[in-house]
């Protein structure tokens, strides 16, 4: 994979293409430092197909700019992902510039519908300002471990989601990886039953949903972005957070953190998206090698990085004096958040389906 730095070289066949120009210079907005990225795994580049002759369809350049860092789970599978493609059509140039290279989540989804960049990679939330289609995937305590998740995520009612947002917001979604199951950590106490809760001041992922959902478990949900969030537990603005192992790793949280508690409360999407006018536009092979690639790093994702990303979180954690508890009794966290999401799959025909399947798993 030619992962680079911004580099806008090749406008000139970008102009003789069908593809929209690539490539914005916005300043990330995010106050952490982005971590190094990780290496493409080799079983990538090896299982990729033979690569497409030269000249089979005009030079294709492509911007693909990711909003979390690439020692995540779902973006070294994208990495991966990356190398198949190139791989596979000599003729697809990928610009891929991850780590908030070109702006937090919500600018790089901007960007995407706005058609200045090609594909994003974005947490799911931030779809919630524009459609309620995606938080179906992360309600609390429904896809609560890894194998429910991707047999769900290949499922005809995933699909009929992620067609409700092409429709509505003109973003194709290519692909639904998890950076990590959802836990709590905190600075304040243990916690080991749903009293434990009460009163915690914990950053929660901006949703209303989940805001509602952690309110009604006791605790005061603080709206911190997600690079403020190490400073903010330096210096104690938040009590704690509701946060995955692999981003405590990569964050390096585990240097502000006292606790964490191991529980499962819903699987952190990364949405992997593209402006759908700019894929509408593209050969039907080209279509196919990206739809193709990108279904392939549901493999990548699930079946290697989130087990590694897992084990070196909990080793961190270990080696920095974090302590770690697991929540045995879920039963009282589930019963609190029932009624948000009975409310929830009221919202459309195409959530009821998703969450009646995935409770089925």
């Amino acid at each position: 994979m030619k992962k680079r730095v911004l580099s806008m070289v090749m406008a000139a066949c970008l102009a003789a293409s069908m593809t929209a120009c690539g490539g914005s210079s916005t300043a990330s907005t995010t106050a952490a430092p982005a971590p190094a990225a990780s290496e493409a795994a080799p079983a990538a580049s090896e299982a990729a197909a033979p690569a497409a002759e030269a000249g089979a369809h005009d030079p294709i350049a492509i911007t693909f700019a990711t909003g979390g860092a690439d020692t995540l789970p779902s973006y070294a599978a994208a990495i991966d992902v990356v190398s198949d493609i190139e791989a596979a059509d000599s003729a697809i140039d990928i610009n891929y510039m991850g780590a908030r290279q070109l702006g937090d989540d919500a600018e790089i989804l901007q960007q995407v519908m706005g058609g200045t960049i090609q594909i994003g990679g974005v947490g799911y939330s931030v779809f919630s300002t524009y459609c309620p289609y995606l938080e179906a995937i992360a309600l609390p305590f429904v896809l609560n471990d890894y194998t429910k998740e991707k047999k769900a995520l290949v499922t005809p009612e995933a699909q009929a989601l992620f067609d409700k947002v092409e429709a509505e917001l003109g973003v194709k979604v290519l692909a639904s990886y998890d950076s990590g199951m959802r836990h709590l950590a905190n600075n304040t106490r243990p916690i080991k039953t749903l009293e434990d809760m009460k009163g915690l001041k914990l950053r929660v992922v901006p949703s209303d949903l989940l805001v509602n959902s952690f309110t009604a478990l006791g605790c005061n949900p603080a709206n911190v972005p997600y690079g403020d969030i190490y400073t903010s537990l330096q210096n104690k603005v938040i009590d704690g957070e509701e946060i995955n192992v692999t981003s405590i790793n990569s964050e390096k949280h585990y240097e502000v953190l006292k606790y964490f508690s191991e529980i499962g409360i819903y699987p952190f999407a990364t949405i992997i998206c593209c402006n759908a006018d700019w894929f509408n536009s593209l050969p039907a092979d080209v279509q196919k090698t990206l739809t193709d690639a990108f279904v392939k790093g549901y493999d990548y994702n699930f079946d290697k990085y989130i087990a590694e990303a897992e084990e070196a979180g909990y080793k961190a954690m270990e080696d920095a004096g974090v302590q770690v508890d697991v929540i045995e009794d879920k039963a009282p966290f589930q019963e609190a958040v029932a009624p948000y999401i009975d409310e929830y799959k009221e919202k459309d025909p195409a959530i009821k389906a998703f969450v009646e399947m995935a409770s089925g798993l």
